[in-house]
């Protein structure tokens, strides 16, 4: 696949999301954004409340934003849907106390490095693998791959298939497994 970093399964990501809560709300909502949303570190550091449409359930990635940053790509413009209900309820809960982010991505880094730490898992984890992690989990879940493309901000479907193809060998592990 050409990935640095595999993402993480399920129960992973659940053991990972059960410490970033423990870790308090900038961590939980650090973690579960990214782990939801698939932003990428420097989105991420840049995401203000202004990118949220609260009623829509949907965050914007805009062309720039008012410090003039600007998205990796044009097609990282994107809308991505906040369909997970306790991501979007941290969310909430995290721009009442807050109008924006505003950390460095080596920040946004070290808060999902820490919490990793505090888990069992045995994987390096870090905001792109948390990315991967959001693009396998909605393949598996049978996005399509403009979805996916589309939700992620790639250019071309070929990222987007392999989203597919590696949700696809996990799927195989894990009737293996039961079978």
């Amino acid at each position: 696949m050409g990935w640095k970093r595999e993402p993480l399964r399920q129960e992973e990501l659940d053991e990972l999301l059960e410490s970033a809560a423990r870790h308090g709300l900038v961590y939980d909502f650090t973690v579960r954004t990214l782990a939801h949303t698939g932003l990428r570190a420097a989105e991420f550091a840049h995401l203000t409340s202004d990118w949220i449409d609260w009623q829509g359930e949907k965050l914007r990635v805009p062309p720039e934003t008012d410090d003039g940053w600007t998205p990796k790509t044009d097609h990282a413009v994107r809308t991505i849907p906040l369909k997970e209900p306790e991501t979007f309820r941290v969310m909430r809960e995290f721009f009442k106390r807050h109008e924006a982010v505003d950390v460095t991505r080596q920040a946004v880094r070290n808060r999902v490095v820490k919490v990793a730490r505090d888990t069992e898992i045995m994987k390096k984890v870090t905001p792109h693998v948390l990315r991967h992690t959001y693009g396998t989990l909605i393949a598996a879940r049978g996005a399509t791959p403009q979805y996916i493309r589309q939700t992620m901000g790639h250019a071309d479907l070929s990222s987007a298939n392999n989203y597919l193809q590696y949700a696809g060998t996990q799927l195989d592990a894990e009737a293996e497994e039961i079978w």
